[in-house]
């Protein structure tokens, strides 16, 4: 019994990262160069806004995936399999090529646009994991 629970947890945890990478890669060639701007108390960060909305998307697409296809009571499961899969689409984030000339001269934004895809990958586990919680409710 207890190997089966374990094969189990273990198929909904690489389902959720295996969409998650599949989606993306589907996904991928929409991604648009859009550079946006955040002035934080005189502080420019420059962040690559087609990649966060692809990876929303994505997020988007998977979270149907699941409640099609899943069992959604294992929800820690399911959101670990979100972090894992989102570790490979992190090395696909690049900052545009205009904040990448003007960090050249100014380094005061790197810090926190290095941390900008991983914000967004806890932020979008964190919104998987609420709507799944409340998925649970609604269905039960």
């Amino acid at each position: 019994m207890k190997g089966a629970q374990l094969r189990s947890d273990l198929s909904n945890l690489l389902f959720t990262a295996f969409s998650i990478i599949s989606v993306f890669s589907l996904l991928d060639p929409f991604i648009k160069e859009a550079t946006e701007t955040i002035t934080i108390n005189n502080q420019k960060i420059y962040m690559n806004l087609g990649w966060m909305e692809v990876y929303l998307c994505t997020l988007a697409i998977t979270f149907i995936l699941i409640l099609l296809f899943m069992d959604k009571n294992k929800v820690w499961f399911l959101s670990i399999g979100v972090i894992l899969g989102s570790f490979p689409i992190i090395d696909r984030y690049r900052v545009p090529g205009v904040g990448q000339i003007l960090n050249l001269f100014d380094k005061q934004g790197t810090n926190l646009q290095d941390l900008l895809p991983y914000l967004t990958v806890l932020v979008g586990t964190l919104a998987i994991l609420g709507l799944l919680k409340g998925a649970n409710k609604v269905f039960k």
